[in-house]
């Protein structure tokens, strides 16, 4: 029997789609977005790439506040609609349903982004690039939050169980995404049966965003944290193909953000963890290794993010910086030596050749002369 997924978003989702009777929009509009939902969940919409519960959420949450501003069938729209939205947009007169402030930079282009994909499937290329096609949708790069190690170990240290502690570790260690790390089980968690001090997990392909992989946990606390967590859940009775996380999302997510708040007086969430494993580890792998870690393609550009930034070690540069200065110039006195020795045994020779042609000359003049007579 194959393993159910455990998907963090299906119920929210639900209550959403629920919720969309509420918008302060046209019936047609509000059945034009039940019909892009299930076009995007079929792959109907980007070239057969399906779309999960979780985007289709982010979807439903970027085309609220437009949909309403415009109060207006789909097919009314005009480009007065779209200007007047973005100027209102760009200077912050619109605020987050959900937040009541203005948008983030990220979140303004989300909004942009869903616009023209959704725009584009109702009405047509055409028209969409007609109407919305100038619209920014470039990323800015920066840099995202993240926790240092020793933050990190604080929060473990105040953890009061072995499950809580195994969460911390391996969220970690790990960066897996949320619902990566819910759907990892027993059998996905191998303890070595040697000396060595760490231990592998499985994160795999049917439960990632990305792609599936199998990566070790170095860490100096996470050992021990799985050790410790799979004992209990042994003893508990744990089937193989069980998810070894005993507790849902929200009871996770919200026993981190308590924690980080008690701890740190932080907010802490479940990408914080992946956004800090990344930085930790920028530093002690190369990038092709930190690719396949956090299940990025080979050309993406997100390990440059955290290779770039103060996670890379400046101690650990320096170390690296004055041992190549130091090589280099060795190579140089060496080089210098070398060429210093050539120089004086060819100066060497030099003289002796000269020397030699010097007793050469005289020896032929007292020949000449008569004064040296030469013996038959």
């Amino acid at each position: 029997m194959a393993n159910i997924k455990i998907e963090i978003h299906k119920r929210n989702v639900e209550a959403r789609l629920e919720s969309l009777n509420k918008w302060e929009v046209p019936e047609e509009v509000k059945t034009s977005i039940l019909d892009f939902l299930n076009d995007l969940e079929l792959g109907k919409v980007n070239r057969g790439r399906r779309i999960s519960k979780a985007r289709q959420l982010k979807y439903l949450d970027m085309l609220k506040n437009p949909l309403e501003y415009w109060n207006k069938k789909i097919e009314d729209l005009d480009s007065k609609d779209i200007e007047s939205f973005e100027r209102d947009l760009t200077t912050d007169k619109i605020l987050s349903k959900r937040k009541n402030q203005p948008y983030s930079h990220e979140s303004k282009r989300d909004i942009r982004i869903a616009l023209k994909i959704f725009l584009k499937w109702k009405l047509g290329e055409a028209k969409a690039i007609e109407l919305i096609g100038w619209l920014d949708t470039r990323r800015i790069n920066k840099t995202p939050e993240y926790l240092k190690e020793s933050e990190v170990e604080k929060l473990y240290k105040a953890c009061k169980n072995a499950k809580e502690r195994f969460l911390l570790a391996v969220l970690f260690d790990s960066g897996a995404r949320a619902e990566e790390f819910l759907n990892v089980r027993f059998e996905d968690l191998e303890i070595p049966k040697d000396n060595a001090s760490f231990c592998r997990l499985t994160l795999k392909e049917e439960y990632s965003k990305t792609s599936g992989r199998v990566i070790s946990l170095y860490w100096k606390y996470t050992l021990e944290a799985v050790r410790d967590y799979m004992k209990e859940r042994e003893y508990s009775g744990i089937k193989s193909n069980d998810p070894i996380f005993e507790g849902t999302y929200d009871s996770a997510r919200f026993f981190l953000m308590r924690l980080g708040k008690r701890i740190l007086n932080k907010s802490i969430h479940f990408h914080l963890f992946r956004h800090s494993s990344a930085t930790y580890y920028a530093s002690k792998l190369n990038r092709q290794e930190v690719c396949y870690r956090y299940g990025w393609k080979f050309s993406s550009n997100m390990p440059d993010i955290y290779i770039s930034r103060a996670g890379m070690e400046s101690k650990e540069l320096d170390e690296k910086f004055a041992a190549t200065e130091i090589e280099i110039l060795q190579k140089k006195l060496e080089n210098q030596g070398q060429k210093r020795s050539i120089e004086v045994e060819e100066m060497q020779n030099k003289i002796k050749e000269e020397v030699w042609d010097q007793v050469r000359e005289q020896m032929k003049e007292m020949l000449d002369s008569g004064k040296i007579v030469m013996k038959s």
